[in-house]
């Protein structure tokens, strides 16, 4: 079967290979990965944007519409996928190891291996930032030293010791094979000039039951270009992926109108909703972040980007407009508190929206 590799571009290569990878072209984003060479098992954490890799899902254009983020998106899987072209020696195999391989050695680094989870921002210019907001949350939640917070880069790929250490360790592949995927890396690391530059290698944000939150460098600035400050991008996510937290110490406790979850569209869109409230609560909360009108107008509009269409989807994380109205809801709900009244970890507030 044959598969057609587009670009933003004149070039188009045509391979024939007898299964199919990851299909790519330039008119939309990325494909979420499969794990290729590896079988991570992901069902205990709550995934924030593997939706947003996949603009190609079928969307009602009556009821959900793109955003500035999409555009960005396109922007970097364009540069992506040039990038490889560029450095491309023809090898079938290469799209599997480069377009799959990568995004799951990268989750592995960060979620398994706390392999450069020590710093945020490529150079490391939000470090204090996240962990002086992550104080902030520990206080404001009465859950210190609860959370463990890790960075992940796409600047990580650049060490294919460490790559062959993942395929060693988390894959079936024998030696011999692992010296061949080696070689396919080391070819598109230096032939490419995508590593370390790309986003999409490091554009995870997820919370795991076992109270590790990852935020990868490439989510922040995909937000940042379309126009959002980058530390209000870092502390909403931040407090959104908190907000997982809470839900998982309270679920069981919490009365949800549908099982939370249970990787269905609508009991994921419930709790990313009720996420996406909490965040709002806390950025605003004069106990919390305390955040003027002006950084609220930027969550806000954070949450509206990273809403998704893809309504059939078992990641189906809520439309724009309907994250900005959860977000909207919490900033309501904790301007008019007072500044002793905190009580989402003891009690669950009910609203309406998510079932809209």
């Amino acid at each position: 079967m044959g598969l057609m590799l587009g670009s933003c571009s004149d070039d188009s290569i045509q391979i024939e290979e007898t299964a199919a990878p990851l299909a790519v072209n330039a008119t939309a984003s990325i494909q979420t990965p499969t794990n290729g060479h590896f079988n991570l098992d992901f069902s205990s954490a709550v995934r924030e944007f593997e939706l947003d890799l996949n603009l190609s899902s079928a969307v009602e254009p009556s009821e959900c519409e793109d955003t500035p983020f999409n555009e960005v998106a396109d922007y970097y899987n364009n540069l992506l996928i040039d990038g490889f072209i560029s450095a491309w020696d023809g090898n079938p195999d290469a799209i599997s190891i480069i377009l799959e391989d990568y995004f799951a050695i990268n989750q592995i680094a960060a979620a398994y291996e706390n392999k450069n989870t020590d710093y945020f921002g490529a150079d490391g210019e939000y470090t204090n930032y996240v962990k002086q907001r992550t104080k902030s949350l520990e206080k404001f939640w009465d859950m210190s030293n609860s959370i463990t917070v890790n960075g992940q880069h796409t600047a990580t790929l650049e060490d294919l010791d460490f790559i062959r250490y993942v395929y060693e360790n988390y894959s079936d592949a024998p030696a011999e094979e692992i010296d061949y995927i080696l070689g396919i890396a080391e070819t598109f690391n230096i032939g490419s000039d995508q590593i370390p530059e790309n986003p999409f290698f490091a554009s995870d944000g997820f919370a795991t039951f076992d109270r590790t939150i990852v935020i990868g460098d490439g989510i922040i600035t995909l937000l940042e270009d379309t126009g959002l400050d980058p530390k209000v991008v870092w502390s909403s996510i931040l407090a959104h992926e908190w907000g997982h937290q809470i839900q998982f110490l309270n679920v069981e406790n919490w009365e949800y109108p549908l099982p939370a979850f249970n990787n269905t569209p609508e009991s994921t869109r419930m709790t990313e909703l009720e996420a996406d409230f909490i965040t709002g609560y806390y950025l605003t909360h004069k106990r919390g972040a305390t955040y003027n009108w002006k950084r609220v107008e930027d969550f806000l509009s954070a949450f509206f980007n990273i809403g998704d269409c893809g309504f059939e989807n078992p990641g189906h994380h809520g439309t724009p407009a309907q994250r900005l109205a959860a977000a909207k809801a919490g900033y309501d709900l904790a301007n008019g508190a007072q500044k002793k009244e905190k009580f989402l970890v003891k009690k669950q507030y009910t609203w309406l929206f998510w079932l809209n």
